[in-house]
């Protein structure tokens, strides 16, 4: 009872910013591009700095050798579930972009975001740091692959891939932090103070950011799209349970079993609304799936918590 009153406390807060997103969309306080500068400014400027404090952080030498067996398994569950995605997308989507947005959201929960502020108000700080370590390779995959595939391509762009795509603010600063970070590169206290600080902002405004962009758009239009609650469903019970039952039959360590449900039984991202909303492409989808997914998480990630933990 006290880890789903815990756990039900955290989900409250998190919701916070995004009725204060809704609520700022739905008055005018502020004006409707507001969204587009905003998403530019997460993905150009806080989650790259969330990046690089994240690598700088946790991608040393030390941390590499003693907490190798959660990289392994991290990584293990980042491939399972991306072939998860790419799978179930064709079954929810004819629309190649469309899948895209389908493939991230099976293949990646709100593992970061919404993972990490519920680990941390939970479980604490020791806990946090196995569970960034254990997310590394989720991290990896999530700003390179991932990302570049929930960009809009132009009218007339051709369907191929480059490299350049990995050219980006994002991908840069998880090679500059992972580099200074397993080399001890000196860096300005000053400096580093700041990009903590910027990246710290990612979480709130992207919530906000949500709850504005959901305003865009008639609620009773998003809650119909009844596929939705079935890719919620999928996301917050069917694969973290599948998951947990796997690693516990084949006698995984009870610790990896933990940070296993806390990375996997999270609501869809919220990438699918930000890369969007950055490239002023479609955010309908990203939208309902945040709403859906988010609003039963409320119960869901409890309850779940309150069950295997």
């Amino acid at each position: 009872m006290q880890v789903f009153s815990a756990t039900l406390n955290q989900m409250f807060v998190l919701f916070t910013f995004m009725a204060l997103g809704y609520f700022l969309n739905y008055k005018s306080i502020l004006p409707l591009n507001t969204s587009i500068a905003v998403s530019r400014l997460e993905t150009n400027v806080l989650v790259p700095c969330l990046v690089f404090n994240t690598f700088y952080k946790y991608c040393t030498v030390k941390n590499m050798s003693e907490k190798w067996l959660y990289i392994v398994y991290g990584l293990a569950i980042t491939v399972v579930s991306i072939i998860i995605g790419v799978l179930l997308s064709k079954l929810f989507a004819k629309d190649s972009y469309l899948q895209k947005i389908y493939t991230y959201s099976f293949a990646v929960a709100n593992f970061s975001f919404m993972g990490n502020a519920v680990v941390l108000g939970i479980f604490g700080e020791d806990i946090l740091f196995d569970y960034m370590i254990f997310t590394l390779p989720l991290c990896l995959y999530v700003y390179s692959f991932g990302t570049a595939s929930l960009i809009p391509k132009k009218e007339n762009q051709k369907n191929k891939f480059s490299l350049k795509v990995f050219l980006n603010p994002i991908c840069i600063s998880m090679l500059l932090g992972g580099v200074a970070g397993i080399t001890g590169l000196p860096i300005p206290k000053f400096l580093i103070t700041a990009v903590s600080s910027a990246g710290a902002c990612m979480s709130p405004l992207a919530m906000i950011l949500t709850g504005f962009i959901v305003a865009n758009f008639s609620l009773k239009k998003l809650l119909r799209v009844k596929r939705i609650y079935l890719a919620s469903i999928l996301r917050l019970i069917i694969l973290p349970l599948i998951f947990v039952l796997v690693l516990k039959l084949i006698g995984t360590d009870d610790s990896i079993v933990m940070l296993t449900l806390c990375a996997t039984a999270m609501p869809l991202g919220l990438n699918t609304v930000v890369f969007p909303a950055a490239y002023e492409g479609d955010t309908t989808p990203g939208a309902s799936m945040a709403l859906i997914s988010h609003v039963m998480s409320i119960i869901t990630i409890p309850v779940m918590f309150a069950i295997f933990i």
